[in-house]
């Protein structure tokens, strides 16, 4: 394989996406080509798809000769990037059947790590084609805080417009506890475009997977049908994201 490099200004971005991701599936094939690096990989249990790509401009350096695909343990890579500091700067670089792993900061020098690659088929998946009929935008503050609220209650996340599309409403329920958050447009809630007022139900532990990557994310979107996968988008800085589709489950 030719020599693949990239390296981005702040570590601790990738450290939390990856955090995320590891506690959804255990390992995935990254792609670099002209347009940028990327990976779509579904959950064993296939109710859940992680779809990610960071343009090549958003790398202060990026070194990919042709396109190059490359297999990943995410709890040996999660593992690494934990260790990543506030100022670290990242390199990635494909050496042979290692992924090598580097932080430098001016006042600590560097810390290189390696991990081996994995030998994996990378099978294209196609990009979910779904009719939304809810849009919305929330704080990634906001998110963080109401999938917290949820998830003590209940395993059921309900998610719904309300009639007038003036709020998002979201709530849990177990077997003697319920909560009900309201989240009314112009305060916590960015954005809200409703076609149809519709609900849908989905497994909350799936969202509080989701939470250590919206850490280093401004906003959430959240986009939905009734019985059809919710689809949540997080944007970082330099045109980096992070989506996640979860398939819809009954309610109880």
């Amino acid at each position: 394989m030719a020599t693949l490099k990239f390296k981005f200004r702040d570590a601790r971005t990738w450290r939390y996406m990856i955090s995320s991701i590891e506690k959804i599936i255990e390992e995935g094939v990254f792609v670099a080509n002209d347009e940028g690096l990327s990976l779509r990989a579904l959950d064993t249990s296939h109710v859940i798809m992680v779809d990610l790509f960071y343009p090549k401009e958003s790398f202060d350096e990026w070194k990919v000769p042709e396109e190059a695909t490359f297999g990943i343990s995410f709890k040996e890579l999660s593992k690494i990037l934990r260790r990543a500091q506030k100022n670290d700067e990242l390199d990635l670089e494909i050496e042979d059947t290692s992924l090598k792993v580097t932080f430098s900061e001016p006042s600590l020098g560097e810390r290189i790590f390696r991990i081996p690659q994995i030998s994996l088929t990378y099978e294209k998946l196609p990009e979910p084609k779904i009719e939304f009929t809810v849009r919305a935008k929330v704080f990634s503050t906001t998110f963080r805080d109401v999938i917290k609220d949820l998830e003590v209650v209940g395993e059921t996340l309900i998610i719904r417009a309300s009639e007038g599309g003036d709020k998002l409403i979201m709530e849990a329920k177990g077997d003697v506890e319920q909560v009900e958050v309201e989240l009314p447009l112009g305060s916590s809630l960015l954005e809200l475009q409703v076609d149809s007022p519709d609900k849908s139900a989905y497994n909350v532990d799936y969202f509080s997977q989701m939470r250590t990557a919206a850490q280093v994310s401004d906003t959430v979107s959240l986009s939905y049908a009734e019985y059809a996968p919710i689809r949540v988008d997080m944007e970082y800085t330099g045109g980096g994201r992070l989506t996640f589709y979860v398939s819809p489950k009954e309610e109880e």
